[in-house]
């Protein structure tokens, strides 16, 4: 058995982009990286717009906490809720003393069946109204709601922003925000009344919820950037790539036929067949 190893292994952009090249049995130079990242840039963005549509996008995951207010039922992003969720993958609901309890995520239906919604308490469900034609204008139902709410703390991170506390601790070096190495389990950049941030502090947290959330894909900015996806996609952008830049190169019809296939390979194992399933009844004799 193997050990020491790891399961967070990633390429960088410009890797990503060389394996690329490899594929088109190029050896990527500066200039060939530059154009690469052009490339791959516009594939992102067209996985994005292809997501809208169809519901066959690339996504990433990302968490967040939303902090709740007293008798709040609605969130949007002014209140916020981030402006690029696609879809929730879990919500746990934190008290003041830190506890999570899961939260079930409710559709439209079971949302609507609810009799009461100014019902107070601890959430137990919570209902994303979508809008996929712009995500910055959805809102988050939540059921019940607190009546009231503990005390968030905010600072000034190090960096001038503000940032709330989303877990009761007190301060040391390694939970500043945003220097200390576990700062990012505490606070979360939002707010707008910080103070100066002080070690041996008690600080506290309200009420919020903590949300995993499927997201669009980020733009591939620094060469160093990595595909902010599951690894297991990095497969089908580096064939996606090598294919869309082959017409730029003197590669024979032959080759060119041989990238598309393993290409519609790779989408087909992620996003499964993009076949329309038919009921006709057909000839076996004249297929096989």
């Amino acid at each position: 058995m193997a050990t020491g190893t790891t399961a967070d292994f990633v390429l960088s952009r410009d890797e990503l982009i060389t394996e690329a090249f490899r594929k088109l049995e190029i050896s990527a130079n500066s200039t060939l990286l530059t154009r690469g990242a052009k490339v791959l840039n516009l594939i992102i963005r067209q996985e994005d717009e292809k997501g809208t549509q169809q519901a066959k996008h690339l996504w990433a995951l990302s968490e967040s906490a939303l902090i709740l207010t007293a008798n709040g039922v609605i969130y949007g992003t002014s209140q916020g809720l981030e402006s690029n969720i696609i879809e929730l993958s879990s919500v746990m609901y934190r008290n003041t003393s830190g506890d999570d309890v899961p939260v079930t995520i409710l559709d439209s239906p079971q949302y609507e069946a609810k009799s009461d919604k100014n019902t107070t308490g601890d959430v137990s469900d919570v209902y994303l109204k979508r809008d996929d034609v712009s995500r910055s204008n959805q809102v988050l139902y939540v059921y019940p709601t607190p009546s009231s709410v503990g005390t968030t703390s905010e600072v000034i991170g190090s960096d001038s922003l503000n940032y709330s506390s989303i877990m009761g601790h007190t301060s040391t070096t390694a939970n500043k925000p945003i220097t200390g190495q576990n700062w990012k389990l505490y606070w979360r950049q939002t707010g707008t009344a910080g103070v100066a941030w002080v070690t041996a502090t008690a600080y506290t947290n309200g009420e919020l919820l903590r949300y995993v959330y499927k997201r669009p894909l980020f733009d591939f900015d620094l060469s160093t950037d990595n595909p902010d996806m599951p690894a297991a996609w990095t497969r089908y952008l580096i064939w996606r790539l090598a294919n869309d830049l082959s017409p730029e190169f003197d590669l024979d019809m032959e080759s060119r036929q041989w990238l598309k296939g393993e290409y519609r390979e790779a989408a087909e194992e992620l996003f499964g067949s993009t076949r329309a399933v038919t009921t006709d009844l057909h000839n076996k004799a004249m297929y096989y």
